[in-house]
C-alpha cells in the first residue's frame, strides 16, 4: 500500500479526558491519538494485552470542523470499586467527524495496521471480535467507518508542535504510567495536501 489508507470515522458522543482533570471531567476538543489507534486495533480484532503489535504505524488526524459540546451530569467512578461512584459534571463532544490517514510507519507487523484495517472494512465477517466498535470508552460508540469516502478541501489537522497548547497521548501504558508517551500539539486548518505533509504521528515512538 503506497499511498495512505484515509478513513472516515463519525462518532455521535465521545470524551477524552486530560490527565490534568481532576473532579471536573472536562475534555480534548479532538480525539487523541492514543483513542484512534485503541479503536483501530478494536476494528481488527486485537486484544488489548497485544497492542504493541503495530507499534509504531504513522497517523495523521483532522476533524472537519471542532465538535460541539454537552454537559451531564452523571455518577463517575472515583475509585476501583461501585460503591465510589458519586455525581458530577461531565463534558462531551457531540458528532465528531474523524479524517484518519495511515501508512506503516515503523510498524514491523505483517501484515501492517493500513492493510489490516482495508481487510476488515472489505470482509468484515473475517475479523474475531467482541462487543462494539468505540472510540475512548466502551459507551462511546462509533457510528461509521469508511475507506470510500472523500475528504473535503481543508480540515483542521491535529499537528506535532513542540510550543503546541494540547499535550495528547500517543501511547499509554496501563500497566507502567512512565512509559505513557504524551507529545505537544496544535490545532491548524489546512489544505489536505499541507496536512499530509506536515502532520504525521508515529503511534508509540519518540
Amino acid at each position: 500500500m503506497s499511498d495512505p489508507l484515509c478513513l472516515f470515522v463519525d462518532v455521535p458522543i465521545c470524551a477524552f479526558r486530560p490527565y490534568t482533570s481532576r473532579e471536573y471531567q472536562d475534555t480534548y476538543p479532538v480525539p487523541t491519538p492514543s483513542a484512534v489507534y485503541g479503536m483501530l486495533l478494536s476494528l481488527v480484532g486485537v486484544p488489548r494485552e497485544e497492542k504493541a503489535r503495530h507499534r509504531g504505524v504513522a497517523m495523521a488526524l483532522a476533524v472537519e470542523r471542532l465538535p460541539q459540546r454537552a454537559k451531564v451530569f452523571r455518577k463517575l467512578r472515583r475509585g476501583r470499586t461501585l460503591g465510589e461512584l458519586r455525581p458530577d459534571w461531565q463534558d462531551l463532544l457531540l458528532d465528531t467527524d474523524l479524517w484518519v490517514w495511515l501508512k506503516p510507519g515503523s510498524d514491523c507487523a505483517v501484515p501492517a495496521l493500513p492493510s489490516r484495517v482495508l481487510e476488515g472494512l472489505s470482509s468484515p465477517a473475517s475479523v474475531r471480535r467482541f462487543g462494539g466498535l468505540s472510540l475512548g470508552e466502551s459507551s462511546y460508540l462509533v457510528d461509521t467507518v469508511s475507506a470510500t469516502r472523500q475528504p473535503p478541501g481543508e480540515a483542521i489537522f491535529l499537528k506535532p508542535d513542540r510550543s503546541g497548547f494540547y499535550s495528547l497521548p500517543t501511547w499509554v501504558d496501563h500497566s507502567d504510567p512512565q512509559m505513557t508517551r504524551l507529545t505537544r500539539f496544535s490545532l491548524q486548518s489546512l489544505a489536505i495536501e499541507e496536512g499530509l505533509n506536515s502532520c504525521w504521528i508515529s503511534i508509540g515512538g519518540e
